[in-house]
């Protein structure tokens, strides 16, 4: 299964967000902690606002955090399913769309076993000392290959 670029942003953004979800953080320090371009975060940030994957500071100091401070219980799949509905793919009528489908419901459901805590972790720490190495992408830094 391929996922788009934009998707990958907006996993890696949320990676990074899991740092700070016990607060708050700008927008910068998390961009910079993943290596994502101004242009990359404003690409996605409107995507995770509206699955509801993080919220604003009513203070208009643009402090992001979490929505759901426990990144514990962030699944992969829902994360992924919502950034991808934001940005539907063409859908290629033919015999093979039903299997395609079913395959891909079952690729989310696979990537449900995960939260965002839990790709943090198997990232190999990087997020939690020193961000992403240079030109490191979120969805692969989980899925090898």
């Amino acid at each position: 299964m391929q996922l788009s670029l934009h998707t990958d942003h907006a996993v890696k953004f949320l990676i990074c967000m899991t740092r700070y979800s016990s607060r708050s953080a700008s927008v910068q320090d998390i961009s910079g902690r993943c290596g994502l371009s101004a242009q990359e975060v404003a690409g996605v940030l409107h995507d995770l606002d509206r699955c509801g994957l993080i919220e604003r500071s009513t203070a208009g100091d643009g402090l992001l955090r979490l929505r759901n401070k426990d990144p514990a219980r962030v699944r992969v799949g829902d994360v992924i399913r919502c950034i991808e509905a934001a940005r539907p793919a063409t859908r290629q009528p033919g015999a093979f769309a039903q299997m395609f489908d079913m395959a891909h419901a079952a690729f989310m459901e696979a990537l449900n076993d995960y939260s965002l805590s839990d790709i943090a972790h198997l990232s190999g720490g990087e997020v939690a000392r020193t961000g992403f190495p240079t030109g490191a992408f979120g969805v692969s830094v989980m899925v090898p290959g």
